[in-house]
C-alpha cells in the first residue's frame, strides 16, 4: 500500500544518510582535540590559537607543541573556571599580558617553556589575579630578569637556560612559599645577585644555580631549609671559609666541574645533615692542604 512505501523509502533515506554523516566529536570537545573527562588534549595539532568550545568543566589542557603566539592565551581562555593545569610550552609565545590569567582562578602550574618570552613581554601585572598558581615553568626562553610580580603563593619557579644576568633585591621578594628555584644555564655571577635577593625564600628546600658564570660561591644563600644545592659546570675556583655557613639542612652539594684546586679546612663544618657531596671534574691540587677533605669524606 502507498503508505507502506513510503514508510520504507524514509527508512531507507534515513539509513543512507546515517551512512553518510560522520559520527559527531564527543559532547562539547573541539573538532581537533581529544577529551577524556576534564582532561583536553589539543597538543601537537599545528593550531595557531587556542580552539573554542573546549568544555568548561575541563581542568588539565593540553596545548604544547603548537604555533599559538601571545594571542592565545588571553581572551580564548577565560570562560575556563575549572583550569588547574596548563601547558602552553612549545609554542610561539612572546608575551604575557597584563592579568592574562586573572579569568583562570584555578590555575595552578603553568607550562610556557620552550617559547620565546623576553622580559619586555611580561607585562606588569601579568600574574595579578593568578593567586592560587603554585608551579611556573619558564625555561628555555629569552628571559633577561626574573620577571616582576609573581604569585606570592609560587612553590615552584623554573627559569632554566634564559638569559637572566641579575637578581634583584625585588626580584624574589615575598616568595616565602617557594620550594623549588631553577636558575641554571643563565648568565649569573657571585656580583650579579643583590646582597637580599633571597631574604624571603624561607622555605626553599632546592636551589639550582648551575651552568652559571659564578666564580665563587654566592653569599647570604637562603639557609633555613635549603637541602639540595647545586653549583656545578660554573668557574668557581674559591669557597671562602663561611660560605656555606648556617647550611644546616644540606643534604646534598654538588660543585663538579668547576676550576676548584683546594677547600678551606672546616668550609663544611655547618653541613651536618650533608649525605651526598660531588666535587669530581676539578683541578685538585694534591697537597697537604687536602688531607683534612679525604679524613672528612670517610
Amino acid at each position: 500500500s502507498p503508505p507502506a512505501v513510503r514508510l520504507a523509502a524514509a527508512v531507507a533515506m534515513a539509513a543512507a544518510l546515517a551512512l553518510a554523516t560522520p559520527p559527531a566529536p564527543a559532547s562539547g570537545c573541539p573538532a581537533p582535540c581529544r577529551c577524556d573527562g576534564a582532561f583536553v588534549y589539543c597538543n601537537d595539532r599545528a593550531l595557531t590559537s587556542v580552539p573554542s568550545g573546549i568544555p568548561r568543566e575541563a581542568t588539565t589542557l593540553f596545548l604544547q607543541n603548537n604555533l599559538i603566539n601571545d594571542a592565545g592565551i588571553p581572551s580564548e581562555l577565560t570562560h575556563l573556571r575549572d583550569v588547574d593545569t596548563l601547558h602552553l610550552q612549545e609554542n610561539r609565545v612572546r608575551v604575557v599580558p597584563r592579568a592574562a590569567l586573572a579569568r583562570l582562578a584555578a590555575l595552578e602550574r603553568l607550562h610556557l617553556d620552550d617559547n620565546v618570552v623576553t622580559s619586555v613581554g611580561v607585562e606588569r601585572g601579568a600574574f595579578a589575579g593568578a593567586a592560587g598558581l603554585k608551579v611556573l615553568f619558564l625555561s628555555r626562553n629569552l628571559l633577561s630578569a626574573v620577571p616582576i610580580g609573581l604569585p606570592r603563593g609560587l612553590e615552584e619557579l623554573r627559569l632554566d637556560d634564559n638569559r637572566v644576568g641579575a637578581i634583584s633585591e625585588q626580584a624574589l621578594g615575598g616568595l616565602g612559599n617557594l620550594k623549588r628555584l631553577f636558575l641554571e644555564g643563565n648568565q649569573l655571577s657571585e656580583k650579579s645577585i643583590a646582597e637580599r635577593a633571597f631574604r624571603d625564600l624561607d622555605s626553599l628546600a632546592e636551589l639550582s644555580l648551575a651552568r652559571n658564570a659564578f666564580a665563587a660561591v654566592p653569599a647570604n644563600l637562603p639557609g633555613t631549609r635549603l637541602e639540595r644545592l647545586y653549583l656545578q659546570d660554573n668557574r668557581i675556583s674559591r669557597v671562602s671559609a663561611g660560605a656555606l655557613a648556617g647550611l644546616r639542612q644540606l643534604a646534598r652539594l654538588d660543585l663538579s666541574g668547576n676550576s676548584l684546586g683546594v677547600l678551606p679546612q672546616g668550609v663544611f663544618d655547618d653541613l651536618s645533615q650533608l649525605a651526598q657531596l660531588s666535587v669530581r671534574n676539578n683541578p685538585w691540587r694534591c697537597t697537604c692542604a687536602l688531607l683534612w677533605l679525604q679524613e672528612w669524606m670517610k
